[in-house]
């Protein structure tokens, strides 16, 4: 055993490139199957932190749509009371969004924005949710909240929170009480859960509790057996009557918690958090395809120390050693290698951990939260290790001894073959990786570039509370303007281009039903924004004042509806339809075309959102400075922040930069360990066939030709390997791309790039590791074997 080492270390000495790049590039492909079968454990695993996860469901209506899953509160709350078999229920508001609160702290006040929802009190038994501190039917007093840990911490430190007061700056919608207190505070959930870290708090009893219109609300609740749903659903769907919610033919239906995920309902996630399964399935397959990538790596490498070890292995056979335990001892050293490598990508798991270096990896990958797959990584890292040190360990001790030793051995095409089928499928790998990650990066640019039918890039956002807008909105844009650099500001209800979804209403014209998004905006929000009315007429400062409400639809919507301007429109609220806008695009590329009524009258609702147009050239940094200082004026505690839509775009596209981030991060990977597979085959090559270079030389070759001889048969399976992944890719992207409603033309020239990406790097790698063995004594080479 100490002549084994001895000799491997002595092989090691030789080629410390190679052994480094080997154990480099097996760690890191550790490093990335565990960091990927945390992510998908972490999707997997959505909802299942509950202790009640297995009884909780949501209701929906079966009919599908935006409204199966938000409900009226009538509608709900009969539910609720329809069955012996609901232990607790609860509907939820998640359109309450952000309230801006003061604590004071000492006598001074500090402010802070928390998105807040309101609930039935039984919510916190539905969930069960991880108390801290508190009562879990604290809710059932309407002036009591509870609050995650993370909250508590910030405005209180380590010490109790409960019964510490709260007061809301600005009315919550649904609920009249604005001083509250802390009644529980609960363990922060983790990310993999539909419930958000924030303010819940009881709903007004009587708020909408007859109404059978408004859908506002999702509803879960708990049974008392997992396999009730189905008498839970069958009894309410036979004894309520659905004429009251207007679809008579509807039914219930009910979702366990742990299949919403994967429900894919809500892309933005703002409702729902949402996943794609197969995306999930594709992440476990990439993480299996490094692992066997990083594997072909050790087998070629191991191969290629062959013609170094081979004689020193023999020489032991004829001393005696046997063939077994030959064969053992080289798989003993494959496993402590693969073992080696695994314990350096635990480190770098930790690494990446502390430095966030993956932000863009949504589970917690600190391996003291994961253990469990830690250890399975490190079985995978075994397994790895005798695997690939199955074929090097009988190959090195398969050649008759004496032949050996004379200097003379044979290598059979057979294991060529195999080598070169290896890596083979490495390039396959490695080619399908980079045009996907390609064509990931583009449909990102794509929607970041698309136009939209509105002027974004120099509209600076910025979101006040309620009270500031109803009591000093004329003030704050009289100030604003005061900046040269400031053109004019304008309102809305709701931040456009940030999701999904807006206040959605249903509308009959002409025999015909469309669904459509309202905005509610101020008279110049079109203008601002720098969205052209194409028929009719733009809104006027009368039309803010006016009892009447005005409304522009968008040019798509009118020639759907067949609607033209001057009609009276029977909607929301009696509307007077003025024009027609330029069509916009508020809502992802990954949904289709919106129907959008831009909606303007003197509501007396707060429009909390500011559009603030900035002047082309203007000094961006001096107005947001200025607007900084002008929001301080009207209230130093309250919490701001200046936005531009390059942010906002962050946001809504945050899933699909994490999958091309993590995309791009693995191409990388696989080419790199690709790079060492090639590596590895070229030793053994260059090794194999050292004296038929020095033949070559000596009956004339230049090094030129010589290097073109081992280009060209390399170049050869880099073309063939093409052929293969190329179709593949196509295939694969186009289904991709078929989630997206608007999505990036099948450019040729990305399979292109990633054939030249893959030629170059392997001809590189085969020039350098072949330009010694060309430039070497041909004598020397000859005599050496």
């Amino acid at each position: 055993m100490k002549t084994i080492i001895r000799n491997f270390l002595s092989v090691l000495r030789r080629f410390k490139i190679a052994a480094f790049l080997n154990v480099a590039g097996l760690a890191v492909a550790f490093a990335a199957f565990l960091i990927i079968l945390i992510q998908v454990n972490y999707e997997r695993g959505f909802d299942t932190c509950h202790p009640t996860s297995d009884r909780v469901f949501r209701l929906d209506l079966k009919g599908g749509g935006r409204f199966s899953t938000i409900l009226p509160r009538g509608f709900v709350e009969v539910f609720l009371q329809s069955s012996p078999h609901i232990e607790a229920g609860s509907l939820l508001n998640p359109y309450v969004g952000e309230v801006y609160f003061t604590v004071l702290d000492q006598g001074d006040k500090h402010g802070f924005k928390e998105v807040v929802q309101t609930c039935h009190p039984a919510l916190l038994r539905v969930f069960d949710f991880p108390l801290i501190e508190g009562d879990i039917d604290c809710l059932k007093d309407p002036e009591k909240v509870a609050i995650p840990q993370s909250l508590a911490e910030k405005l209180y430190g380590k010490g109790p929170a409960v019964g510490k007061a709260l007061r809301a700056e600005e009315d919550i919608w649904s609920k009249n009480q604005t001083e509250l207190s802390i009644g529980a505070v609960y363990r922060d959930f983790p990310g993999n859960t539909q419930l958000r870290n924030l303010i819940y708090t009881a709903i007004d009893p009587g708020y909408m509790v007859d109404s059978f219109g408004a859908s506002n609300y999702v509803c879960y609740v708990r049974l008392d057996h997992p396999s009730a749903d189905d008498d839970v659903v069958d009894n309410f769907n036979k004894h309520f009557d659905f004429a009251k919610i207007g679809r008579p033919e509807e039914q219930v239906t009910l979702i366990p918690l742990t299949d919403i995920y994967y429900k894919n309902e809500s892309k933005d996630g703002m409702i729902f958090r949402s996943g794609d399964a197969e995306v999930t399935h594709l992440l476990f397959c990439i993480a299996l395809l490094v692992i066997i990538v990083a594997a072909i790596n050790f087998t070629n490498f191991s191969t290629a120390l062959a013609p170094l070890r081979i004689k020193s292995i023999n020489t032991q056979k004829v001393l005696g050693s046997s063939d077994t335990l030959l064969r053992g001892s080289l798989l003993v050293e494959a496993v402590i290698i693969s073992l080696v490598a695994w314990l350096l990508s635990l480190f770098i798991v930790w690494m990446m951990g502390e430095t966030a270096l993956l932000s863009f990896v949504e589970a917690d990958i600190r391996i003291v939260s994961n253990l469990p797959l830690v250890f399975v990584s490190g079985g995978v890292a075994l397994l790895t290790g005798v695997i690939a040190g199955l074929y090097p360990s009988f190959y090195i001790t398969s050649f008759p001894p004496a032949l050996v030793l004379k200097g003379s051995f044979g290598l059979s095409p057979s294991g060529r073959k195999l080598r070169t089928a290896l890596i083979g499928f490495q390039f396959v790998v490695s080619i399908l990786l980079i045009i996907s990650s390609g064509f990931i990066r583009l449909q990102n640019s794509y929607m970041r570039n698309y136009s939209l039918g509105f002027d974004k890039d120099q509209v600076a956002i910025v979101e006040l509370s309620g009270d500031l807008y109803l009591k000093h909105h004329e003030s704050y844009v009289n100030r604003l303007k005061e900046f040269s650099g400031i053109d004019d500001v304008a309102f809305a209800m709701e931040k456009v281009g940030s999701k999904d979804g807006y206040n959605t209403n249903t509308m009959e014209h002409k025999g015909r039903e469309m669904q459509y998004f309202m905005i509610i905006c101020s008279s110049n929000f079109l203008r601002v924004m720098g969205i052209p009315v194409v028929e009719g007429r733009d809104f006027t400062r009368s039309d803010d004042l006016s009892e009447t409400v005005t409304c522009i639809f968008n040019q798509s919507a009118g020639k759907e509806m067949n609607m033209e301007v001057g009609e009276v429109l029977q909607n929301y609220v009696e509307s007077h339809l003025i024009g027609f806008s330029d069509d916009v695009k508020f809502t992802s590329l990954r949904s289709g075309k919106n129907n959008i009524a831009f909606v303007v009258g003197n509501f007396g609702y707060a429009m909390p959102v500011s559009y603030i147009r900035l002047k082309a050239g203007s000094d961006v940094h001096g107005a947001v400075n200025h607007i900084r200082a002008t929001l301080a004026d009207f209230d130093p505690s309250y919490p701001f922040d200046v936005e531009f839509y390059d942010t906002v775009f962050d946001h809504l596209y945050h899933t699909e930069e994490n999958f091309r981030m993590m995309i791009t991060l693995f191409s990388g990977l696989a080419i790199i360990i690709s790079l060492v597979g090639v590596f590895g085959l070229v030793v053994f090559d260059t090794q194999y066939r050292r004296k038929e270079i020095g033949i070559r030389k000596v009956h004339g070759a230049t090094v030129i030709e010589i290097l073109n001889m081992f280009n060209k048969s390399y170049l050869k399976i880099v073309a063939v390997c093409f052929v293969v992944a190329a179709p593949i890719a196509w295939y694969g992207i186009n289904v991709w791309l078929e989630s997206f409603a608007y999505k990036t033309p099948m450019y040729w020239w990305v399979f292109a790039i990633a054939f030249v990406i893959v030629a170059v790097i392997t001809l590189a790698t085969v020039t350098f590791q072949n330009w010694k063995a060309a430039n070497a004594n041909p004598v020397h080479s000859i005599k050496s074997e």
